[in-house]
């Protein structure tokens, strides 16, 4: 059996896949991968070890320009035009999109040379490119229940998994995890993470609510991640103001991290928010303020659930953050509370639960054809 899995645009979109590859690849079922050229994408599934293509770097513009319309359908007829190479050169058994503008040709392509199409959303609130693919998939798997309210055309063929999340990030001994961050875990500790592509506001505000804090509580200290641009200026202010925190442009073994946190100061990215849910940490979730992003909608559920603090970040501010961060953790109870409640909402099989629906739905088609040829 062999499977295209199309992810890109976002760590988002291809952290799930990985993690649905490495269930594939436990079954037999041969993978591929459809991306785009953006350097995250290639940077992350040129490793895998599985076999890539990678299309153009082109999202639909959400602004009505008729110059970037027009350099957007250029480069989508020439992203069809490789699609189609590429399903015909391999005849996938089933066509998996993740979302993002790099599963819409490709999927497309499946559907015209009839394999099956299945699509995986992530986000609580569907993208764009799900919503018109969900009208022609075989199958929509969704990451949270009431996401299928938003998707009506494909009512009778939504089947809830969970988000799928490699299972080596989601446990590690919390004393190795420690010693190797070289974290003195003798008080609480928070863990920032400003997204795959950092976050300079979350990274300055936090970095002061921080400071604030450790000037009453001594024994609060830091795991923040910056990404790139910021990891220097992050690292020199928790330096110069005495915090004891370990800074990270890029962290390889989160599951140290997870590990070893009290508590999140996250983007509201599905897989963080899952990833999180399923170590069972309570949260403060701020989406990226972009009003078309769906981490809003993602922040909102954990919150209505009681996993999670939701901030905009128009709403944050240093002292507000310092005084409800210290509230929290002062409150044992409180953090008992967020932690079962963020255990509740974690799917941690969703890797599989997602596999044996591609695989059944495979096998489902194939054993059709095979009655038909009688």
């Amino acid at each position: 059996m062999k499977v295209i899995l199309a992810a890109g645009g976002s760590g988002g979109h291809i952290f799930p896949s990985l993690a649905l590859a490495d269930e594939l690849k436990k079954s037999g079922v041969e993978v591929l991968f459809v991306s785009s050229k953006r350097r995250l994408d290639m940077s992350l599934l040129g490793p895998s070890g599985h076999k890539c293509y990678f299309l153009s770097i082109n999202p639909m513009p959400y602004r009505k320009d008729p110059l970037k319309y027009a350099v957007f359908f250029f480069k989508l007829l020439g992203d069809v035009i490789s699609s189609a190479r590429i399903v015909f050169k391999e005849s996938p058994d089933a066509v998996l999109g993740f979302g993002g503008y790099s599963s819409g040709t490709i999927s497309l392509c499946a559907k015209i040379f009839g394999a099956p199409l299945v699509i995986h959303e992530q986000n609580y609130f569907p993208g764009r490119a799900n919503i018109i693919l969900s009208g022609w998939a075989d199958l929509v798997a969704v990451s949270f229940k009431d996401t299928e309210k938003f998707l009506p055309k494909a009512k009778d063929r939504t089947v809830w998994t969970g988000n799928p999340l490699r299972r080596e990030r989601l446990s590690a001994d919390p004393v190795q995890a420690a010693q190797r961050l070289g974290i003195d875990k003798s008080g609480a500790t928070l863990l920032v993470m400003g997204g795959s592509q950092g976050a300079t506001f979350l990274n300055s505000t936090v970095s002061e609510a921080v400071k604030r804090m450790g000037q009453k509580n001594k024994d609060v200290r830091v795991i923040h991640l910056t990404g790139k641009a910021d990891y220097e200026s992050t690292a020199k202010f928790y330096e110069d103001n005495g915090v004891r925190a370990k800074v990270f442009s890029f962290l390889d073994r989160m599951e140290d991290a997870y590990a070893v946190a009290d508590m999140a100061i996250s983007r509201a990215g599905a897989s963080a928010v899952f990833e999180l849910a399923c170590c069972a940490k309570p949260m403060v979730l701020v989406p990226y303020p972009n009003p078309k992003n769906n981490q809003r909608t993602n922040a909102k559920f954990f919150a209505d659930n009681g996993a999670a603090l939701y901030k905009e970040e128009k709403d944050l501010t240093a002292d507000g953050l310092a005084a409800e961060l210290d509230a929290i953790l002062s409150d044992g109870a409180a953090m008992k509370r967020m932690s079962e409640s963020a255990r509740s909402l974690a799917v941690p099989d969703a890797a599989k639960r997602l596999a044996e629906a591609v695989v059944g739905l495979v096998e489902k088609r194939q054993k059709r054809s095979v009655g038909s040829m009688r």
